[in-house]
């Protein structure tokens, strides 16, 4: 009889043990509204600070629907001719239009937020020109989104 109930007892941890590892994995993959989104916003983030032409930082305004960005030149050469779109519609205004390698600039614009701490999620495109080579590209973040919350 005492070996019945251990199989039973092992059945049953074992049971909870995968149920429990399976519920991890759904909750990291966004499977379960509000417990994955931010691994998801974590790597959307982790994405633009290393991409090409990066963006540190940014903050979406709901209560003077505006928006700030910083851009950062993560390539070897330099850069002019910096124009950015973000969410569709018209270019950002930045404060300077040619980058060196490393350094940065802020741009900023009209960008409507709903309310404080909703999520936002815009397409991204920015136009330069490589002064070394002169060749002309547009960055699009690869369908990476920009990802994030308003702010107030």
């Amino acid at each position: 009889m005492n070996r019945k109930a251990q199989g039973a007892t092992e059945y049953l941890i074992i049971l909870a043990v995968v149920i429990i590892v399976a519920l991890i994995v759904v909750g990291v993959m966004g499977g379960i509204p509000g417990i994955g989104g931010g691994a998801r916003a974590r790597g959307t983030t982790s994405y633009w600070l290393t991409s090409d032409i990066a963006i540190p930082s940014i903050a979406v305004s709901s209560t003077k629907s505006d928006i700030n960005v910083t851009l950062r030149n993560n390539l070897r050469n330099s850069i002019s001719d910096l124009s950015i779109v973000i969410g569709g519609g018209s270019p950002l205004t930045c404060g300077q239009n040619s980058l060196a390698s490393g350094q940065v600039t802020s741009c900023y614009g009209t960008k409507a937020c709903a309310a404080p701490g909703d999520a936002y999620s815009y397409d991204v495109a920015v136009t330069y020109t490589d002064t070394a080579t002169k060749a002309s590209y547009t960055f699009t973040g690869e369908g990476q989104k920009l990802e994030g919350r308003c702010a107030t």
